[in-house]
């Protein structure tokens, strides 16, 4: 019987290793800087792209066309995840680096309704499903390329992915405060949001001329005579209940972060909060996800990662009801509640990663990884939005989003006993 404790090994990342794991954790940085950049600025780009009239929010579209493009996602992964078991992860780590990069910049540059009418909203939706498209393959190949680059320390391996997706977290909160600090409420309107889409364009450029220094990953090198024809069809014949457990496991991360990146934002600030209060109070949660992520993914390497992916979703169950009741109540420091609320979720950002790469083996491992995060995660991050947004109008109740996040803590936990057990990282070495 496998121990649930693993033992480290004592192999380290050569210097090559270390560069392409850093190279692959930009695909993590892209995605989440992509859609916290909209988040952030949803209602500057609602009264952008929708006129008023139309009998929803100019907010609420925007999230609407938020959560459109997430919906693309799930077919964008499993168009990239396929190719990428088929022909190769390096040239599609490239290609979608490339397209997200213009679609991004695109949209910064994009005329607003005032000068294009409908074609303006038209326009944004079709560039945020190309986005969605290209984006779907993003985190699943950075943590691909994570787990199949040498044996020692998967878990903080995949960690390094989502410490770089934090930092991507860090440098859109500044982004956002530095908007909001140097601009006044018509210029952020104006132009303002345009600068972090321009901003996110060219560095996804960046981005992808770093990946033409990547070679292919080391694990699907050596397994050439592994690779199938038609490798979703062996994904949905032979691993439908990893993949069940991958799709939940990656729901209450796009519940969070839904929640404390895209829809607080406008939340807080119809209760009163000010615009940089919010972006101070987001800065410190991405910065506390950031340094604790390293500690929760060698914990789950050390002992057991569904155990600690599970007392991520217990503290988050237990915690949401108080934690929306005391912003509702604006007595409470908003940073504090946000630093807690930042530390809670590292225990699942910094395990799950990881957790759903080891379910699949290495034939349908691309496919099987952005299958499960485009329908647990992404998903889950784009409704994440719309869905508190209406249960708070809806239930006439405010700390309604307390609801969504209950949920996706109640599945986090029903998908960890689907989670491997662990082995000893030892014996998965030699295994490979």
């Amino acid at each position: 019987m496998l121990d649930d404790t693993l033992a480290l090994p004592s192999a380290s990342l050569g210097a090559r290793q270390r560069w392409t794991i850093f190279v692959a954790s930009t695909g993590g940085a892209l995605e989440v800087f992509d859609f916290v950049i909209y988040g952030f600025f949803a209602q500057h780009i609602g009264r952008a792209f929708f006129p008023p009239g139309l009998g929803l929010a100019p907010a609420t579209l925007s999230f609407a066309v938020l959560a459109i493009g997430h919906l693309s996602r799930p077919l964008g992964g499993l168009f990239l995840g396929r190719l990428g078991d088929k022909i190769g992860r390096r040239v599609v780590f490239m290609s979608s680096a490339l397209v997200a990069a213009l679609a991004t910049l695109a949209i910064g540059m994009l005329p607003s309704y005032a000068t294009l009418g409908i074609a303006a909203s038209v326009a944004l939706l079709s560039l945020r499903l190309v986005q969605g498209l290209c984006l779907g393959g993003e985190l699943p190949g950075a943590l691909v390329y994570a787990i199949e680059t040498g044996s020692a320390h998967p878990g903080l391996r995949c960690g390094f992915v989502f410490v770089a997706v934090n930092l991507s977290l860090l440098v859109a909160s500044c982004v956002n405060l530095g908007v909001h600090l140097l601009l006044d409420a018509a210029q952020a309107d104006a132009f303002g949001w345009r600068i972090a889409f321009l901003l996110g364009g060219i560095c996804g450029l960046a981005i992808f001329a770093l990946r033409r220094t990547l070679d292919e990953s080391e694990e699907y090198a050596r397994a050439p005579g592994r690779r199938h024809r038609e490798p979703l069809a062996v994904l949905f014949r032979d691993h439908l209940k990893p993949l069940a457990t991958g799709i939940g496991a990656g729901m209450l991360t796009g519940v969070t972060g839904g929640l404390f990146i895209a829809f607080m934002p406008s939340w807080l600030q119809t209760l009163g909060y000010s615009a940089r209060c919010v972006a101070w109070a987001q800065t410190l949660y991405v910065i506390v996800i950031a340094v604790c992520i390293p500690l929760t993914a060698q914990a789950g390497d050390r002992f057991s990662r569904r155990r600690v992916y599970r007392t991520g979703a217990v503290l988050s169950l237990l915690l949401a009801p108080a934690l929306f009741m005391a912003i509702v109540d604006l007595h409470a420091n908003l940073a504090t509640l946000l630093f807690i609320a930042g530390a809670v979720a590292s225990f699942t950002n910094g395990t799950y990663g990881c957790a759903i790469a080891e379910l699949f083996p290495v034939d349908v491992r691309f496919s099987g990884v952005a299958a499960a995060m485009n329908l647990g995660l992404a998903v889950t991050m784009g409704l994440t939005p719309l869905a508190a947004s209406f249960l708070s109008a809806d239930l006439h109740w405010t700390p309604a989003p307390a609801l969504v996040m209950m949920a996706g803590a109640l599945v986090a936990f029903a998908a960890s006993f689907g989670m491997a057990r662990g082995k000893p990282l030892d014996e998965m070495a030699s295994q490979r």
